[in-house]
């Protein structure tokens, strides 16, 4: 989406349009000798209309939501996220392995000592 139409709802060709199309019914309006009265009449009805098509334009480009580039990212993002937390999950197993394979030594080297030690009676 385009910095035009996030921010005023409609891309610049559509206010070119909208903008010609009021020049248009102006001139017109000119050429046939119509009321000079007129032409502060359409200027505002061309306003309004365009303060209207805007605010359609921004509310339905708040409906959208993501474009596909920015789904993406989001998701590569997620999957990023996963991963780190994949790698520290990881090395926490790690480390509890160390600590399990410690413990059974000191336990087989106490259960060692034991065994040389006569037994009091």
């Amino acid at each position: 989406m385009s910095w035009w139409r996030r921010h005023f709802g409609i891309d610049g060709f559509d206010l070119a349009v909208h903008i010609g199309v009021t020049v248009m019914l102006m001139t017109f309006v000119g050429m046939m000798d119509g009321p000079e009265e007129l032409f502060p009449l359409m200027t505002a009805g061309s306003l309004v209309l365009l303060a209207i098509r805007r605010k359609v334009g921004l509310k339905r480009a708040d409906a959208v939501g993501l474009t596909s580039g920015q789904m993406a990212a989001a998701r590569l993002e997620e999957l990023e996220q996963r991963m780190g937390d994949l790698e520290s999950a990881h090395s926490r197993i790690l480390e509890l392995e160390e600590r399990l394979d410690f413990t059974e030594r000191l336990l087989a080297q106490a259960s060692g000592e034991r065994a040389i030690l006569p037994e009091r009676k």
